[in-house]
């Protein structure tokens, strides 16, 4: 997929620029001496299990020092392709969305992805698509409600997705940034409803040491056809989830590892229209927070 280079971090972002505390993001100067320990701590023991599994790895597989090296090799040229947080996403995004729906709950998380755009233009009734795509229409709806049910008015859902010949407005082929994606504001009753176009299968960048390393291990580099989702609301952690479609292609077998069974749609039809209805469940953002207080 050609276009401009992907960011997937602020070109400021080291490993002591940012803290997080209550669900927010803090600068590393900011916190007191306290909070900066704590988070040395964190840092030390994260690093070091990372280490340790590695190592328990290379042990368990007999790794030789002529594979090591080429290991090596292979990082390097990664990073030098620009492709390492492609590489990080795609084997490990997935756990942290795994971690996520452990610590909140609510609606099943799963990968965002890099083609996520927060500019995106609210809009009502359809998002905008080409003037000649002849795709399959869809329509996607539902509603945003609390734990206990209750609807979640004036909720925030990002709506993006492929566009028919499996490209992103904004990042692929000068497509404006505002097609195939959008904001919507949920009504007084939690609800949502917008009109678009059925996406399609695609590969992740494949041309690089990432899709080397998925061919050399007897894998594809194909994500199965989605609907990305971003739900926001005061008060409310972030939601982001995707949407699959019933017996599409690589729904078993997507390359990140993104799919949860709960996330794939039956072939459902009104008057001969696709519809994907979704009900998102919102966690109180400072769940997890109050739990391991």
């Amino acid at each position: 997929m050609g276009g401009r280079p992907i960011k997937y971090f602020p070109e400021s972002a080291t490993i002591h620029s940012l803290a997080v505390q209550n669900g927010r993001m803090r600068s590393w100067r900011r916190c007191d001496a306290q909070e900066r320990g704590y988070m040395s701590n964190r840092l030390e023991a994260v690093v070091a299990d990372i280490v340790e599994g590695i190592r328990g790895a290379l042990m368990k597989h007999d790794v030789t020092f002529d594979e090591y090296r080429q290991g090596i090799g292979y990082i390097m040229k990664t990073v030098e392709a620009g492709e390492l947080p492609l590489m990080i996403d795609a084997f490990l995004n997935t756990t942290i969305c795994q971690i996520e729906n452990r610590n909140f709950g609510g609606s099943t998380s799963t990968l965002e992805g890099p083609y996520f755009l927060d500019d995106a233009p609210f809009v009502e009734g359809a998002l905008k698509t080409y003037e000649d795509d002849r795709h399959e229409p869809l329509l996607l709806r539902g509603r945003v409600l609390d734990l206990a049910g209750a609807p979640v008015a004036d909720a925030v859902v990002d709506v993006w997705h492929s566009t028919p010949d499996g490209h992103y407005g904004g990042f692929h082929n000068n497509i404006p940034r505002d097609f195939y994606r959008g904001k919507l504001r949920t009504d007084a009753a939690g609800g949502y409803e917008v009109r678009t176009t059925v996406p399609v299968a695609y590969k992740i960048p494949d041309q690089g040491p990432v899709g080397a390393l998925l061919e050399a291990m007897g894998r594809h580099s194909w994500r199965p056809a989605h609907v990305h989702y971003k739900v926001r609301a005061p008060g409310f952690h972030t939601l982001t989830t995707q949407a699959y479609f019933e017996g599409g292609e690589y729904v078993d077998s997507d390359c990140c590892e993104g799919v949860h069974s709960e996330l794939i749609h039956a072939d459902v039809r009104e008057s001969g229209i696709k519809v994907i209805e979704t009900d998102f469940e919102l966690a109180p953002a400072l769940a997890h927070a109050a739990a391991a207080a």
